[in-house]
């Protein structure tokens, strides 16, 4: 299975849509902050499978968006940190609808 890095720009287009549901017209503040750590998990939940493997995305989404705020300032970090345990609850709780539940991981090659 690929890394989303070796997607191509069309499959990330076609898979990822940053922060909020795919097709929803909510967008969570500081979407465009975290567009990256939110595009992975886009990813990992398109490749979907099992619901362990979707704790296991939820939870490298929290460590991601943390680590994106180190980079900040010590005035944003205190802003923003609270926002990366918001992002990982509303995913835990709203997440599952999302989520490509199947007995093998989608392949880009072949799902697109």
């Amino acid at each position: 299975m690929r890394n989303y890095e070796d997607l191509t720009e069309y499959q990330k287009d076609m898979i990822c849509n940053g922060c909020g549901g795919k097709g929803g017209w909510v967008k969570p503040p500081h979407a465009a902050f975290f567009k990256t750590s939110c595009n992975h998990h886009d990813y990992g939940y398109w490749k979907g499978c099992t619901e362990e493997f979707r704790k296991a995305c939820d939870k490298k989404l929290r460590s991601s968006m943390a680590a994106d705020c180190k980079r900040l300032s010590i005035i944003k970090k205190i802003r923003y940190i609270p926002w990366c345990e918001l992002y990982y609850l509303a995913v835990r709780i709203k997440g599952k609808s999302f989520f490509h539940y199947g007995y093998r991981q989608q392949d880009p090659d072949i799902d697109l």
